[in-house]
């Protein structure tokens, strides 16, 4: 574990560890992947601009998001299926997410549940939602996670059907036995017996494709928490949240699994930067792999930043102790991007730090 200082290295030993169509599985993404290459990569094209001289001592990266406070600028993205990386699933991801003090969103597809994650998250975790085509799982969704105490959902508005992911055909790709989604047990979800093929993609026809904006009030006359939309790449669609007062949106192209050859998150954010106000706020995943990554899309208005496989890998390595490791090797390269560049606080971080 000592000489894994980076993130790249935690996916390379993580594709050692876990099986070829697992590790596949998480890392894959739709049609030929130019898009989840190109999410990575873009961020290299964007340069920093640092001032000097600027007698910066302490780093403080605290940050409040929705109201709620964390230490840390990286949001744990929602990800189905942890046990696949780590007998621990969900309840690793979530104990090392509280040593930073950040929130962890967790997915409809988690495979433990929403109580136990709970309970050991020293910030309330989010909840990521998909509307399935029985209304009522979808209603006992929601109501059990505000029960439970999370403050926020999380509803994926870019799946109305499953993107075309030809490593999971080629590897015939499905879960492993005995792989239990709790949650959805709980809220009436029954899988036929005698199924056999992809779950996973089973999953996904269960859910509603002509899901519409009309939808979102629907949701807000099932729950009183904040509903987050996760999935917008168009200022059209942005718009429309903001006269629907949503509370903050997610820029995402879904990792690039769903839509091939699509911008990455970071090029809608660049191309927007001067359109974002304050009035909605703003998150952001894709390719985050570096603490100067993640300065880049705050300078360019994100207020937090998503981060996905990268959790997986730590998961799979060394559970626990490994998710800690990479939200541990993200913090202190933020740290010290911050301090390069001559800020000492998050709230500092704006585009005069970009060379343009």
């Amino acid at each position: 574990m000592k000489n894994m200082i980076k993130i790249a290295d935690f996916t390379d030993y993580a594709q050692e560890v876990l099986p070829k169509e697992v590790f596949e599985y998480f890392s894959g993404g739709a049609g030929e992947e130019i898009t989840l290459r190109e999410n990575e990569k873009i961020y290299d094209q964007i340069k920093l601009n640092y001032r000097v001289l600027k007698g910066i001592d302490e780093i403080d990266l605290n940050t409040t998001i929705l109201g709620q406070k964390i230490d840390l600028p990286v949001i744990i993205a929602p990800m189905a299926f942890h046990k696949l990386a780590h007998p621990d699933g969900e309840l690793g991801t979530a104990r090392a997410t509280s040593l930073l003090s950040t929130i962890m969103i967790v997915s409809t597809f988690s495979t433990q549940t929403l109580e136990s994650i709970k309970s050991i998250s020293k910030i309330p975790p989010w909840f990521q939602l998909y509307i399935f085509q029985d209304r009522a799982i979808t209603k006992e969704l929601v109501m059990m996670a505000e029960a439970c105490g999370y403050k926020a959902l999380v509803l994926t508005v870019d799946t109305p059907v499953y993107g075309t992911r030809e490593k999971e055909i080629r590897n015939n790709f499905d879960l492993a036995e005995g792989l239990i989604l709790e949650n959805l047990i709980t809220a009436g979800f029954k899988l036929p017996k005698d199924f056999i093929g992809n779950k996973s993609k089973h999953f996904s026809s269960l859910l509603d494709n002509n899901i519409t904006w009309a939808d979102i009030e629907w949701l807000r006359s099932i729950t009183k928490i904040p509903i987050i939309l996760k999935g917008i790449m168009d200022k059209r669609d942005f718009l429309i949240a903001k006269e629907l007062s949503i509370a903050a949106v997610i820029i995402s192209n879904h990792g690039g699994r769903q839509l091939d050859t699509v911008p990455t998150s970071i090029e809608i954010l660049q191309k927007n930067i001067d359109f974002i106000d304050k009035s909605i706020e703003i998150i952001i995943d894709g390719g985050i792999r570096k603490g100067s990554d993640i300065f880049k899309a705050l300078a360019l208005g994100a207020k937090a930043v998503l981060v996905g496989r990268p959790i997986l890998w730590g998961l799979a390595v060394n559970g626990e102790a490994g998710v800690y490791n990479i939200l541990n090797i993200l913090k202190s390269d933020l740290e010290k991007t911050m301090k390069l560049c001559g800020c000492s606080r998050v709230d500092e971080i704006n585009k005069e730090f970009l060379f343009r």
